[in-house]
Parts: C-alpha cells; structure tokens; sequence
C-alpha cells in the first residue's frame, strides 16, 4: 500500500479505536497500513504483507493452542511483519517488554471490544478519513450528552475532551478564574508529561488580558487564543465562562474543532445546572437577609432558627456591604440584573456569605476568620463595585463596609453603617466608589456641624490652608496635595514622594514651605492634627454651591 493509504497510531486512538484503548508500547506516530483480525484456525495468523496493526484475541487463540502467550504471539506477530498489536485482554509486563523489544507497538483493548467492528472502523479510517472523523465526532457528543444526564462534573466531561483531543483543556468562569484544567490521561509517558508540563507554563496572564481585550461574544464562535482555540459558554444569552483547547497550531482540524464545539454545549449545560442550584441557595439566604434586616428585635428567636436553615453560621464575624447604583441625576437604578453578579462572585471566591436586597441597596454579608482580613474584604468589595459598573448604563456605583461584627443582632447595626458610609460619602460628592465606615467618624462630626457651625468652619479653613491656597492659584504650585499625600502617607516621606512621583528633597522643600506659608511646625503634633483637620474642612466646605 502506498503511504497515503495509512493512518498513524496516534489518529487510530482519536478516530477508530475504542475509547479506552492504551497504547502500552510503541511509537505513536507509527504508520498503519491495515488492520487484520488474528485468526483461531490454520492459518491463524494471516497473510502480512507489512506495516500492519493486528487484533489479537488470546481466548480465541488459546482454543487453537493453550500452551500461548501474549508474548509469544507477539514475537510471531514481529516476525510475519506486523507494525502493531491490538489484545482484548490484561497486558502482562513480560508482553511490553516483548514488544519492545521486537520493535512493535502494543494497545491495549477495553475488553467489551468487538475485534471484527475494530477492523472495519480501522480500514475505513485508512480508505475514508473524513467520514470516520465525523462519525468518530458524533459518538464523542453522544458520550458527552450520556455524561451530562448523568449529573457528572465538569471535570468529568473534560476528561473526555481531553482524551480524545490529546491535547489539555481549560475552562474559565465569566470573570477568567479557572474552574478546571485537565491534561491528557493517556498511556503514552511523553505525552502525559507533556501535557502537565505545557499545563504549568500556560500564559495565564496574556490570557487574561486577552479576556479583557478581544474576548469572543458570539455563542459557538471558534476564536484564537494565547492558551489555543477558546469559545465561550454562554447561560440565559450571559457569558458564563470560556472553555480553551491548549494547542500552538493557528488552525484547528475538522475533529477537534467539532469535539471543542460539542464540549461547549455541554459543559454550558452542566453550568447552568450549577447556577441553578447555586442560585436557589443564594436565593434563600438573601430572603433571609431581607427578613432580618427588616424584622424587629422582637423577630429574631424566629430569624435565627431560619438563618440557621439557609446555613447562615450566626457566630461568625462578618462585614457587611451595600452596593448602590445611580443615574447620572442621583436616583436609584433597578439591581435585578447586578445582584447575580454579586452572588456568582460570592460563589466563585466559595465565601459562606449571604446576598441580598434591602429596597435600593444590594447587601453582601461577608465571613471573615478575624478583624486582620479587614482589609482583604475591602479590596474583594471594590472588585465587585468595579463589575458592577462595567454593568451600569452611567457607570455610578458606590459601596460601603461596615465594621466588622459578630452575631446576628450586631448585623443591623452594621448594616446601617454600611447606608452611612454610602450615603457621606454621597454628600462629600464621592457616588462612585469604596467607603469604610471606619474611615468617617470625622467626617461624620463635621457633616453634623455644617449646618449650625459653618462660618466658623469657613474662617478656620481660610486662617490655616488659605495661604496654601493661594500660593497654589499664583504659582500653579502643588502644595496642598502635597500636604495631603503626606498624611496619606502616614508621614512616610519616602513613601510620600513616591506617591507624588517626586524626589525626596522636593517633597522636603515643599513641606517647609507649607511651614513657613502656615506658620505651622510639622514636626509639632498639634500643628499636624490642625492642618489635617482643615484638609478634611476643605472637603465639606466642597460640598456646599459656591465653593
């Protein structure tokens, strides 16, 4: 047979070969010529004419002489010509090694395999590659569908992708975290080595960029990646995450890309199931919270037997969380379709929390371990705010954090907390971003005294900052921010000019300038505190028209 008229090792284990075939020895890329069946009568083993793979059947053969060996089939098998050898049965380790050293490949059968059905699938890959594929495809789907009415996990189905593919698969949430990444569980040592270490090296970072760049939309679309060939799942028409098939070639193949496109619809299956039961417990807990941020004190024997019901922990610390959104005018936007966010987020992170909506706020309740993850959850609650606005029509979405609390009668408390820092940081003309209630109290005080006290604030501001002020206007000079990022600093000249992007012997001179303007010692403790305070003045008295 000419070389067209073969087919590699490799292509007979995606396209023809049962699923489950190992190949325990050989060469992979070996060219196959033909498929011939071992026979159990005389001549048992068949005309070879070279570059065959063999089907063997040791119960078959041992009916024709019991006194054989896979080993000693093998050995013949080489001898007669043959390239490969396919057995039904367990593979012995003194066969491998036969095999090895006769210089053949040797697979190994699932033992429900039907040696005539083997052959036929064989030859008609080697006449008629293109139908074979397609039809090797379709048995690919149907085990897909089979494994998803199972209620198997994702990882399940991308075993099988990965399998048949030969190739690792990844799959991304909707905000680029991986869920799963699987490597190819074949016999072949290189291969399987291969595939873990390409999966260690993967280009994670570029990919993410790529995510937030030039991410693919459209459902069932094929695109380039700097993992491979991604496209996305989608759940209810909302992207849902991106499945990825880890290859360097530009083009995929017909087989892997109908594999990828059939893995798709079916890993997008299983996670709307997730969602689903993800959702209905979510849903549950955010009743809950409503209940109780709503209830009275009177209420919370019964509140707390149901947190307890929707798995609430009540003697956990917790930080809670308002999200409000908001038109350009000031007026509440809908959050029906920026609640799930908060929610897949919450579940993503895997947080034992609770979400929520208390009439035009979203409430997360966040668990903690202790007081120090403070500042973890307030970098987790400005994520989650910067999602909602890419979500939001004016792009006006402000949060607030309470302190953190235990127990479930400190909740309200800290729920207010949470409205209060909304709604200073509101009034301070701040609408679209993160406020710690912890970081108010002084604004607090001040806010109050505004309206009684506000000629005296007014003139404090002009007697210590206005020099500044004024210096700042005359000389298009950088003074007051300079003061500010020196108490945003906490002092830290070093980290002080590095903020201002300065020399250090500039943010020096500038600070005694500031000195010599306001009359005030920086190095005096009273004088900070003035000259903090007056910044702090400086932001209400913005607050008010004609300032």
């Amino acid at each position: 047979m000419t070389e067209n008229n073969s087919a590699s090792l490799q292509s007979l284990l995606q396209f023809a070969l049962p699923l489950g075939t190992q190949l325990v020895a050989g060469n992979p890329d070996a060219a196959i010529t033909w498929a011939v069946t071992v026979q159990a009568q005389p001549p048992a083993f068949p005309d070879v004419y070279g570059g065959e793979l063999a089907l063997v059947s040791l119960d078959i053969l041992r009916s024709y002489d019991s006194r054989l060996t896979l080993a000693d089939v093998i050995i013949k098998l080489a001898e007669a010509g043959v390239c490969a050898i396919a057995s039904k049965h367990d593979v012995s380790q003194s066969a491998a090694n036969a095999a090895t050293e006769a210089g053949v490949a040797l697979l190994a059968l699932p033992d429900d395999s039907s040696l005539p059905r083997v052959e036929r699938a064989v030859n008609t890959l080697i006449v008629n590659y293109r139908a074979q594929v397609t039809q090797r495809a379709m048995e690919i789907q149907r085990q897909l569908t089979r494994l998803a009415a199972e209620n198997r996990d994702l990882n399940s189905l991308l075993q099988l992708v990965a399998r048949v593919t030969a190739k690792p698969v990844v799959i991304h949430d909707d905000a680029g975290a991986i869920m799963a990444q699987v490597y190819p569980n074949v016999a072949r040592r290189a291969q399987t080595g291969a595939g873990r270490s390409l999966l260690h090296s993967l280009p994670y970072g570029a990919f993410q960029n790529w995510l937030n760049r030039d991410a693919p939309n459209a459902e069932g679309a094929i695109v380039r990646s700097p993992l491979g060939h991604t496209t996305v799942l989608k759940v209810e028409k909302r992207i849902a995450g991106y499945l990825s098939l880890v290859d360097s070639r530009d083009v995929l193949d017909d087989f892997d890309r109908m594999v990828l496109s059939y893995g798709a619809d079916v890993c997008a299956v299983e996670l709307a199931k997730s969602r689903a039961i993800a959702y209905a417990v979510e849903q549950a807990r955010g009743d809950w919270v409503q209940m109780w941020l709503s209830g009275t004190p009177a209420d919370d024997d019964m509140l707390a037997a149901r947190a307890q019901q929707a798995g609430f922990e009540p003697d956990t610390l917790y930080l809670v969380a308002v999200y409000r959104a908001t038109s350009d005018s000031g007026a509440s936007l809908p959050l029906d379709a920026l609640i799930p966010l908060v929610r897949d987020d919450m579940t993503r992170r895997q947080s034992a929390g609770a979400v929520g909506q208390v009439v035009d706020v979203i409430v997360a309740l966040y668990p903690m371990d202790n007081a120090s993850q403070t500042p973890r959850i307030r970098r987790v609650v400005d994520e989650v705010r910067e999602q909602l606005v890419s979500r939001t029509p004016s792009g006006l979405v402000a949060a607030g954090l309470s302190r953190p609390v235990v127990g479930l009668s400190a909740l309200r408390e800290a729920y207010r907390e949470a409205k209060d820092a909304v709604s200073i940081a509101n009034e301070l003309g701040d609408r679209d971003q993160s406020t710690f209630y912890g970081d108010l109290k002084l604004y607090q005080l001040l806010l109050a005294l505004k309206d009684r006290n506000i000629e005296q604030m007014r003139r404090f501001y002009e007697e210590t900052l206005g020099p500044l002020a004024d210096h700042d206007e005359r000389k298009q000079g950088d003074l007051i921010r300079t003061l500010m990022r020196f108490f945003d600093a906490n002092g830290n000249l070093a980290k002080a000019a590095n903020d201002l992007d300065v020399h250090r012997n500039t943010l020096v001179y500038r600070l005694e300038r500031i000195s010599e303007l306001t009359g005030l010692n920086l190095e005096d403790a009273d004088n900070r505190l003035i000259l903090h305070l007056a910044l702090k003045i400086k932001r209400v008295l913005a607050t008010l028209p004609g300032l």
